[in-house]
């Protein structure tokens, strides 16, 4: 289900865009002057919805040289699909051209930046075991994601429209993601008790990130906005270094590699925007 991803925050900004909602409509006497350009700060937040994406665990498992001798582990499984909630803010700025009577086309570039968190598990298989039985992992990562992206976006303006500009536009950009209080537990045969990533539980990585979106917003006066819109979200394959497994009961291990492949996500947010 639906889980927000600082609550607080959210709701603190679906209570201002709501309270701007109601407030604009007794400001009709400090609107302004329309501008064909205009240079604007923007809040927003919602649902964001993750697939299940690929995930590879990486290492080997020194055994004696007497029993097997290094043992290479390739595991691949797919982590969860998810929801959480996402909130972040943006600075832009449009320009506006006329291109038949009473309708202009305008583009705008922004700068954005949001933020969320969810928690990834995932299931993998080893498929290397050689004189052994097969070996699984049970993985879970807590993973927080902060996306920074370049957009340009593309909004049909017109009176004709009452105040509403439905719009479209794309962006790339980069996400540094944190995986955090990383656990991979063995269940087949199963080693209670033993995170195989105990030495070093996080790591960080960046990866690129593109998106497209499409949404609808409404002018009160001159200078606010709210907007509704739809966002899909594409992350590239991020890698990660994790501890050795550090036990005086377990065989000794190499670092672990991670790699979890492309997530794609759809995501769903209101927000509110200021000219100045």
């Amino acid at each position: 289900m639906f889980n927000v991803f600082n609550k607080s925050r959210l709701a603190a900004l679906i209570a201002f865009v709501s309270l701007s909602v109601m407030n604009l409509s007794l400001m009709a006497c400090e609107c302004y002057e329309p501008s064909c350009n205009r240079l604007y700060i923007s809040g927003f937040g919602g649902g964001i919805y993750s697939n299940s994406s690929r995930v590879s665990q990486f290492g080997t498992a020194f055994f004696p040289e007497d029993r097997l001798g290094p043992l290479s582990v390739i595991a691949e499984g797919h982590l969860n699909k998810t929801s959480t909630g996402f909130g972040g803010v943006g600075v832009g700025y449009e320009w506006s051209k006329p291109f038949c009577s009473g309708w202009s086309l305008a583009t705008a570039g922004e700068l954005e930046a949001f933020f969320f968190e969810d928690k990834k598990k995932g299931h993998l298989i080893n498929h290397t075991v050689n004189g052994l039985p097969e070996h699984n992992f049970f993985d879970t990562f807590h993973m927080n994601s902060s996306v920074i992206l370049a957009n340009i976006v593309f909004s049909l303006k017109s009176d004709s429209l009452f105040g509403f500009s439905p719009y479209v536009g794309g962006g790339i950009g980069a996400t540094r993601i944190s995986l955090n209080r990383a656990d991979s537990l063995q269940t087949e045969p199963l080693e209670a008790n033993i995170n195989h990533f105990n030495s070093r539980r996080n790591d960080s990585s960046w990866a690129f990130a593109a998106q497209a979106k499409a949404g609808l917003r409404y002018k009160f006066c001159q200078r606010f906005h709210i907007f509704a819109e739809y966002r899909y979200l594409y992350v590239d394959t991020s890698n990660y270094i994790f501890g050795a497994t550090n036990y005086t009961t377990h065989v000794p291990t190499s670092e672990w590699n991670v790699r979890v492949r492309d997530a794609n996500y759809n995501a769903f947010a209101i927000g509110v925007q200021f000219d100045l």
